[in-house]
């Protein structure tokens, strides 16, 4: 071999060794890692019905409380309450956008005149995610 051959055969050796070293796991904190973890955790949302009982004709209160990573979403991109009669097809659901009313609320107040079987989905964008809860409740 003659000393060319060796040098260039050292080099690649140890270029090797170097790209090699940079795929092993640091044993350090990942903080990207951290920081996706983070951001994976899913929001919360809580939606109450209020009152209990609903009577025809009276204010009915839908609430949905939004938090993520055990702090309240103020900011919310959207809060849309979703709202219909039981068989109703879906041309007929009624949609409301609302806005925070702080604390990571978010409230809409409305009077339904039938009774009746009704649904409720509160749909939520926040933090790059969507949230669908849903409720059933009867006016009587």
């Amino acid at each position: 071999m003659n000393k060319r051959n060796g040098v260039w055969i050292i080099t690649l050796t140890l270029l090797f060794a170097v790209l090699l070293s940079g795929c092993g796991k640091s044993k350090g904190t990942d903080h990207h890692a951290a920081a996706d973890a983070d951001a994976l955790e899913p929001i919360k949302v809580e939606l109450q019905i209020s009152p209990a009982e609903v009577a025809a004709g009276e204010p009915v209160k839908f609430e949905a409380k939004v938090t993520h990573q055990g702090e309240n979403v103020d900011d919310a991109k959207e809060v849309m309450f979703e709202y219909w009669k039981d068989s109703s097809p879906e041309d007929e659901h009624n949609k409301e956008v609302v806005a925070g009313s702080g604390e990571g609320m978010y409230v809409l107040e409305k009077t339904f005149e039938e009774p009746g079987t009704y649904h409720v989905i509160s749909h939520v964008t926040a933090r790059d995610q969507h949230s669908m809860p849903s409720k059933e409740f009867t006016v009587k």
